[in-house]
């Protein structure tokens, strides 16, 4: 028998008391056990559900690291934000720790504190992350994903843009790396600016050197609303009359494009929440997304006509980052991981097992998020104050996707416009291609192009030698920057991740990829294959089918993906129709970015209306 009173599971009448095993706990140790037959990917498809789902609740338990010791120091400005409404830096998200996911607060770690200190010299340049970009990373030839648009590699930095910012590198503090024999960079070594560290307090004595996030942690929109209160009403601000917009709106200009921001270094940079690294893929998803938010204004007025308008900025803003979450998890992420439990596994974790339809019918089933989805379930931190972690920083570094060459073509009939590389659609150049290109080509453009795949030898050259600043000719290789970021900020080399996440670690080259030229190209830069480094690794990993990234990556993706949902009270405990609004909790229900597409550029519709995904490529005119 089950004594009812201790509430889950229980316990056993006369046996020791201890608490029976969760469903999460039966998960985890089903998944162990398979995972000691094979790999998830090559079980059936009845077996590979339930392994994914145990995968999850052992990293839950296993995976989960705090790195913030004394919050004191943190500046909240959400003391006063109504409940109902999320802070401008992202604070009293959680009333009983209000320092948590805000701006400043430092990154997490998924791997444990002890593993996680920064490499230092010689190996922190060993092997020479610039040799290691010419050598293994460089493009060769572009290997395109033909079963996704460009949109795609757009949609990625977008969603980065919301979750985590290291901020610019340290001045002061500098890697110099030496030049390989024959390297054209320019200059006789390569300067590498230092991620800003914490300051510590006392209670980091000894321990690692932790990194705090510049933007909020949680999935609340900020790339478009800004992690500062001050951010967020400059995007609020009419340019032409310099004054706050008192309807609710975001301030876009004449034509519906984003505002310039007259207060950016660069001249002619576009206004937003972010606008970093700014370039055309960005500028076309925060277009988006400020007209979507000015759409959502316009249907809360007629509900509520008496609003206020920062009533209603307010509750468009939460409409519009839960619609954004929505797209990501249901949309994006299963289109990259185009499989039966891919799709199955990423759409479960918003609308549950038992599915949208289900859903939609009957409401949640419980307020378990396996049977109905996290969104609306009960929050759980699992222990460990939410964070975005250095490792998911690193399994996101997917510059392959861009390609080398932008084509630009009218939708009506797909005639040639113009072509350009990465700089010609990068910075200010963004607005030049605006004032000369119609939106809907542009958007069409991308949404019939194809991005790169994530694989050795594919790494977008003109990202190799960026010039981010032309005037002084500052030059970034920003694939030797991935290498070394993951170094200096003590996320494990290639082997040593696997094995924090159980994974099966490969003992040799051939293990680690079948590609007998790659095998010859590693060996010629690593000693060993524990030297091999994490994303240089994930480039070599042979994908699970229908895939777009790693088996490596995807583990931290199952773990944080879903954390980003269930740590946030604004998608369990208070997504609802009383925090949201009916109308705005039916908007996100009844919306995708397909309808998003058709509110704002109906003229496109008819090249993606047959198309099962948004990120598949769409039918070309003419």
């Amino acid at each position: 028998m089950i004594c009812i009173e201790c509430g889950k599971l229980g316990y056993f009448i006369g046996a020791p008391r201890l608490p029976l095993p969760s469903l999460e706990d039966l998960f985890g140790y089903f998944a162990r056990l398979t995972n000691r037959v094979r790999v998830w990917y090559r079980l059936p498809y009845l077996l590979a559900m339930p392994t994914l789902i145990g995968h999850r609740a052992n990293m839950r338990r296993d995976n989960l690291f705090n790195t913030e010791r004394d919050p004191s120091g943190l500046a909240l400005e959400g003391a006063n934000t109504p409940r109902d409404q999320r802070a401008p830096d992202g604070s009293y998200n959680n009333p009983g720790c209000p320092w948590m996911g805000m701006r400043q607060a430092r990154f997490g770690r998924n791997v444990p504190i002890v593993e996680s200190y920064g490499e230092t010299p010689p190996y922190l340049y060993t092997p020479n992350p610039r040799e290691i970009s010419n050598k293994l990373l460089a493009r060769e030839k572009f290997i395109e994903v033909p079963h996704l648009n460009l949109l795609a590699a757009a949609w990625l930095q977008f969603m980065v843009h919301d979750w985590l910012s290291h901020g610019p590198g340290n001045i002061k503090e500098r890697h110099v790396l030496p030049l390989p024999p024959g390297d054209n960079w320019p200059g006789k070594e390569m300067i590498v600016l230092k991620t800003p560290a914490d300051t510590p307090c006392a209670l980091d004595a000894d321990l690692p050197a932790t990194y705090r996030n510049t933007e909020t942690h949680w999935w609340d929109g900020s790339q478009v609303y800004g992690s500062c209160l001050e951010r967020q009403l400059r995007v609020r601000t009419d340019p032409a009359t310099n004054t706050l917009r008192q309807d609710g709106k975001l301030a876009l200009d004449a034509e519906g494009g984003l505002p310039i921001d007259s207060e950016n270094k660069v001249k002619n940079i576009e206004l937003a929440g972010v606008n970093g690294n700014w370039w055309l893929g960005l500028s076309i998803f925060h277009t988006l997304f400020a007209r979507e938010h000015n759409a959502i204004v316009d249907r809360l007025r007629l509900d509520y006509p008496a609003a206020s308008g920062e009533w209603l900025f307010q509750k468009a803003r939460l409409i519009n980052a839960a619609l954004m979450a929505k797209i990501h998890t249901v949309e994006w992420t299963p289109a990259l991981m185009n499989s039966p439990e891919g799709r199955l596994g990423l759409r479960a974790n918003w609308w549950g097992i038992l599915g949208e339809h289900y859903a939609r019918a009957y409401g949640r089933a419980s307020k378990d998020e396996l049977l109905s989805g996290v969104a609306g379930s009960e929050p759980d931190q699992y222990g460990v104050p939410y964070a975005m972690t250095e490792e998911f920083t690193a399994v996101y570094r997917m510059h392959s996707l861009i390609p080398d060459e932008f084509s630009f073509r009218g939708h009506i009939d797909d005639r040639k416009i113009f072509n350009c590389d990465f700089t010609g659609l990068a910075g200010p150049a963004v607005r030049a291609i605006h004032e000369s290109i119609n939106f809907d080509d542009v958007v069409y453009s991308f949404a019939t192009s194809h991005p790169g795949a994530l694989v050795l030898h594919n790494y977008p050259n003109m990202l190799r030698k960026l010039d981010k600043k032309a005037e002084d000719g500052i030059f970034v290789d920003v694939a030797a920057t991935d290498i070394l970021r993951d170094r200096e900020r003590g996320v494990p080399r290639y082997c040593a991740f696997r094995r924090q996440l159980n994974m099966s670690v490969p003992k040799t080259f051939a293990e680690l990829t079948d590609n007998v030229e790659w095998q010859k190209k590693l060996q010629s830069v690593y000693a060993r294959v524990e030297d091999v480094d994490l994303l240089v690794g994930m480039h070599c990993e042979q994908a699970p089918p229908g895939f777009g990234f790693s088996d490596t990556a995807f583990r931290i993706f199952i773990l944080m993906a879903t954390r980003r949902l269930k740590s946030d009270r604004f998608y369990t405990t208070d997504f609802n129709a009383d925090v949201y609004t009916p109308a705005g909790f039916a908007w996100i229900a009844d919306n995708g970015l397909r309808s998003v597409m058709t509110r704002h550029l109906p003229q496109l519709r008819e090249h993606y209306d047959d198309r099962r995904n948004i990120f598949f490529p769409w039918r070309t005119g003419g």
